[in-house]
């Protein structure tokens, strides 16, 4: 390393006192490690030298104060001061052999009044120049290797290791921006690292815009300069990391006892290049790391939603083939996705014939939100209600592809005729209640006068057994009307506490004679601990009451066994109930009739209504429970299911 100082970089780093006194000569001669003289210009005698001076040239600092300049160096020219170029010289030294030396020179102020001399023999020059020459040439080799660290904190740990052996500098730090405050924080790699502040304001940033080093005698205008001055610091030098307009850090490099090498100002720019560029390739593969792990994060949500959305997806190319479809498409269609890929949209959509207009739009980037409710059909022909959407895939206002969306419909048409059903029904409903009120009064006035005539006419009249038929029929109307009026009137209901097997026993005695005119036997059964349920009693009465009667009625001719089975029911997670049994062994309902067992007027019997079902399932229902039906040649179960009280 060249330990010789250019004139350009001492005249730019070295304060220039006009009234200068020992100490501050001395101050400044001491931060050198090599021999330096001050040279008083006007009469070019020596007016202080430094220990390194007095050794090499043997004589003493009293000798030296009475010695010209001349004396020592008998190729001492004035013009060396404004070449700027080293002097190679031959050094008169005490009782010694002259010494071959390299001369480096600078003045110390304007009016070239005083003068600075640092010398170092040629031998050491030449050997110092080659080594630093050769670590020189390692570092800036291997300053273009450090973007090949697999880390930023090892690549900037490189980068420190590169600048301590070309600038042989022993403290090293860089400042990095602060994302959050206006500061920069110190980056440190070691102990000696820590003279330097923690933390600087921006304004050093500001401060230390360009490249800048500083000697002691020079003005401090920066805290880092300030922190330099307090430990002593022969030198510093700094150099902003970043673009022009747009500067992210700071390096700094300086010693204590050594001085600054030659060209330091080119070696801190071509150190500021690498080092920058370092940390914006790694800062650029953090960045794009997280595109990636963005972009994965944002392709894993758009397959989970492809994959798993309740919509048929199709991915269409721009010549309108099939690149891919999800598994809802899949059901939907009724195709698998292998056997329709890079087919023709035309061959697999089957619908109206504006859907091909549609999808023309779509390439020339016209979407189209909604094409209303359309017809589809499956891969087997049938037809289907769907909701369709096409849409464009843009990038760059170029279309790229198409996405089409579909939706099966047809449960939410279904759903629409049963409530528009259901409507009908309830207004039916609504007129049948007003017409079954409005008619009673003249089934009852028939009636009365019926019997009024019947009374009048002998029994051995003729018209007796017309007139009975007659009143027969109007108290079946009467009972017809009692039942629409029933099944119209809205539920309510008073709840208590039931023990249902107890409930049950008590309506099945009460059917006892009935059941033995017409040869059926009753059984019932309980289990143990059957838990008690929230009912209307009058209510319940009715529901078991027409599934008594109903069953009778299926055994009236041949006869049979009525059963009655309580048993608790576990069936639904956190919900027991009591599922009630009740059965027989009658000819069975045709499956015609099954299916619509519930629904109003819907009996198997001739002198029916076909409304006692369709009251009990309204009335299970609204006790929050659940009845079905099961039959076969040869018998009927029904089963009731009631939730059991307070959750027991």
């Amino acid at each position: 390393m060249n330990e010789v100082n250019t004139n350009n970089q001492l005249n730019s780093t070295i304060s220039r006192p006009k009234n200068p006194g020992n100490q501050e000569f001395s101050y400044l001669l001491n931060a050198f490690s090599e021999a330096a003289v001050v040279l008083d210009l006007k009469t070019l005698f020596v007016y202080q030298s430094n220990p390194a001076f007095i050794q090499l040239t043997a004589y003493s600092q009293i000798e030296l104060a009475s010695m010209s300049i001349m004396d020592i160096l008998p190729d001492f020219s004035m013009d060396f001061f404004s070449s700027g170029e080293p002097l190679t010289a031959n050094l008169s030294r005490r009782k010694r052999n002259q010494l071959p030396v390299i001369v480096q020179g600078t003045p110390l102020n304007s009016e070239l009044s005083w003068g600075l001399l640092t010398i170092i023999p040629e031998a050491k020059h030449a050997e110092n120049q080659g080594a630093w020459q050769s670590d020189l040439f390692l570092g800036f080799t291997d300053l273009a290797t450090i973007r090949e660290e697999p880390s930023l904190e090892k690549s900037l740990l490189r980068g420190f290791e590169i600048t301590r052996l070309i600038t042989r500098a022993r403290k090293i730090c860089m400042y990095k921006a602060d994302s959050q405050q206006p500061r920069l924080i110190r980056i440190a790699f070691d102990k000696q690292s820590e003279v330097f502040p923690e933390i600087l304001p921006s304004s050093d940033l500001v401060q230390l815009s360009t490249q800048i080093t500083w000697f002691p005698g020079k003005k401090v205008v920066s805290e880092l300069q300030r922190a330099a001055l307090v430990s002593n610091l022969s030198y510093i030098s700094t150099i902003p990391l970043g673009q022009k307009n747009a500067l992210f850090g700071l390096l700094v490099v300086g010693d204590q006892d050594a001085s600054p090498p030659d060209r330091l100002e080119n070696i801190m720019m071509v150190l500021s290049s690498h080092l920058t560029a370092a940390l914006q390739h790694y800062i650029l593969i953090d960045n794009l790391r997280k595109e990636v792990q963005h972009q994965k994060l944002t392709a894993d949500i758009r397959g989970t939603i492809f994959e798993h959305s309740q919509e048929g997806i199709l991915f269409i190319s721009n010549d309108l083939q099939i690149i891919e479809i999800n598994p809802a498409a899949e059901w939907i269609l009724q195709y698998a996705a292998w056997e329709v890929k890079n087919h023709p949209v035309a061959n697999v959509i089957i619908g109206p014939d504006r859907m091909m207009t549609v999808l023309e739009s779509c390439l020339q980037g016209i979407p189209t939100h909604n094409m209303g409710n359309v017809s589809v059909h499956r891969r087997n022909g049938q037809s289907f209600p769907a909701h369709v959407q096409v849409l464009p895939v843009m990038k760059d206002k170029e279309v790229m592809g198409i996405v089409m969306f579909i939706r099966d419909i047809s449960e939410h048409e279904q759903i629409r005729l049963r409530s528009q059903q259901l409507e009908q029904r309830a207004l039916l409903g609504e007129f049948t209640a007003i017409f079954a009120h409005e008619v009673r009064n003249p089934i009852n006035n028939i009636s009365t006068g019926l019997q009024l005539i019947s009374a009048r006419l002998p029994e051995e009249d003729v018209n007796v057994d017309v007139l009975n038929r007659m009143l027969g029929d109007c108290t079946r109307l009467d009972h017809l009307m009692e039942s629409i009026l029933a099944f119209s009137k809205p539920q309510e209901l008073r709840l208590e506490k039931i023990h249902i097997d107890q409930f049950l026993q008590r309506i099945l005695d009460r059917w006892r004679p009935r059941l033995a005119r017409v040869n059926v036997q009753p059984f019932f059964s309980a289990a143990q601990n059957i838990p008690q349920i929230n009912g209307d009693p009058r209510a319940l009465e009715q529901v078991f009451t027409n599934l008594i009667s109903n069953a009778i009625d299926a055994m009236s001719q041949t006869g049979g066994t009525l059963a009655v089975h309580v048993n608790p029911d576990h069936s639904l997670p956190n919900r027991p109930q009591v599922e009630i049994q009740v059965s027989d062994n009658g000819p069975g309902i045709p499956d015609e009739i099954r299916e619509r067992m519930f629904e109003p007027f819907v009996t198997t019997k001739s002198h029916g209504t076909g409304l006692g079902l369709a009251i009990t399932k309204r009335i299970v229902t609204a006790h929050q429970g659940n009845i079905t039906v099961k039959s076969f040649p040869g018998g009927t179960i029904f089963h009731v299911y009631l939730p059991a009280c307070n959750g027991e």
